[in-house]
């Protein structure tokens, strides 16, 4: 999933890293009720943990019941266990430093059978490098694992394997003046259904994306940034009928930024920009046959207006607030669809207890609309839209200094068109981890 939601992070790496908010991030997943990835990614990569000396070791289990755990119209509880091992090695080089990480885990499932054990992999590793003015990361990861996430657990999830590459750089030009770049690959496929059995390639996809900016500004003023993004998108296993033939289906991405971030002393921080988006098929029209007779029909694009806004208050040392907002495209490799667009808002609000333990709670909202629907062996269903609400709240803390305690409770629900995707869920879920080394 984090190799779909990396456009959006891109987007973000206009803005300099020391007043950074990610625009297009949620506030809080729950403490995991689900495998939607949080875009406030600290990396090039999506889900590299970045440079970190020494050797640092974990183990954890997270245990979940759900009252609905496939996210079905009619209810079906189920309870899915998550024991995972992780290390995370990091040498220093000059100001910066390499870095690698791995971890394995299992996704099993009671209650329910229609979700098959999987393993769950992770390899990555990578540079971080400070030379003069420039700052950066290059790295890769390979994953592989059941992908449980919200849009695709109504089938029973599947099991997808995601390799992602990148580079992102930040330079200094003076006092005022800094550009920025990045590029990364992904390629991620669905390599077994929920059942254990042979997969489709509906939804694989192959990606390329490119950013690049400009920032002007100081700490007094504030950071201005204008930066463009392009994505090209295959999904090798679309086959589109055209007037030229068999092609593979793809999307076309490009968007231009203009953002304002600034840090109001140790309180405020804000980001907020507007951004043109342009999302086109790759072909803009493909052939159908109504009644034996092909007829050509166009594959709508889109062009319009985005925008993203988020702030973070820190009221005291004990009480915070994170406020987001936004409204973006993406392309769409986990659902029966080509691309969304979505809007979406989101609040949480943190307060610590003591030295050890924080007390979080807040609500996601989106609204998705989806273009370019198709049928599939694993989405049956042609969707048009959806709105989305999790409400949620969650205690966490050390107890001691290695083993970490976090305990959830969230609500899901779903109002869909078609109505078949409606659905409520109730969770709780109780994770231990413990920890050695660095981290």
């Amino acid at each position: 999933m984090s190799a779909l939601a990396s456009l959006a992070f891109i987007a973000s790496l206009a803005t300099p890293a020391a007043a950074q908010i990610n625009p297009y991030a949620q506030t809080g997943n729950a403490g995991g009720d689900n495998d939607d990835d949080s875009l406030r990614a600290p990396s090039a990569v999506p889900g590299l943990s970045g440079y970190s000396r020494g050797l640092s070791l974990g183990a954890s289990i997270s245990t979940r019941y759900e009252d609905n755990l496939l996210r079905q119209a009619v209810k079906d509880d189920g309870i899915r266990i998550r024991p995972l091992v992780s290390g995370r090695y990091g040498l220093g080089l000059g100001r910066g430093g390499l870095f690698v990480q791995g971890n394995y885990g299992r996704d099993v499932i009671y209650g329910s059978n229609r979700v098959a054990p999987s393993e769950r992999l992770m390899l990555g590793g990578g540079l971080d490098f400070n030379l003069s003015r420039c700052t950066g990361q290059v790295g890769g990861s390979w994953r592989r694992g059941l992908s449980f996430i919200t849009e695709a657990s109504q089938f029973g999830g599947f099991s997808q394997e995601t390799a992602t590459a990148g580079f992102s750089a930040q330079c200094r030009l003076g006092g005022a003046f800094s550009i920025n770049g990045s590029v990364l690959r992904s390629d991620a496929s669905v390599v077994r259904n929920a059942t254990g059995g042979p997969a489709t390639t509906a939804f694989d996809t192959q990606r390329w994306s490119y950013s690049a900016g400009i920032g002007f500004g100081n700490a007094a003023l504030g950071q201005f940034n204008l930066g463009g993004s392009i994505s090209d998108s295959t999904m090798p296993g679309r086959l589109l009928l055209t007037p030229e033939g068999l092609v593979e289906d793809g999307l076309n991405q490009r968007s231009l930024r203009l953002g304002y971030s600034r840090r109001f002393g140790s309180k405020i921080n804000v980001s907020a920009g507007v951004s043109y988006l342009d999302t086109q098929p790759s072909t803009s029209v493909n052939v159908v046959f109504i009644e034996g007779v092909p007829q050509l029909v166009d594959r709508p694009g889109f062009k319009g207006a985005g925008y993203d806004a988020a702030i973070d208050f820190t009221f005291s040392p004990r009480l915070g607030l994170a406020l987001t907002a936004g409204r973006n495209t993406s392309a769409n490799g986990i659902v029966g669809a080509q691309f969304v667009i979505a809007t979406f808002w989101a609040a949480q609000i943190d307060y610590r207890l003591g030295t050890r333990y924080t007390l979080s709670t807040g609500i996601n909202l989106r609204n998705s609309k989806f273009r370019g629907a198709f049928e599939s062996a694993l989405d049956p269903v042609r969707r048009q839209a959806d709105d989305f609400t999790r409400i949620y709240a969650q205690f966490g803390g050390r107890l001691g200094q290695r083993l970490r305690l976090s305990i959830d409770v969230a609500h899901n629900r779903r109002r869909s068109n078609p109505a078949v995707l409606n659905f409520n869920s109730t969770g709780v879920g109780l994770s231990l981890g413990y920890q050695l080394g660095r981290g």
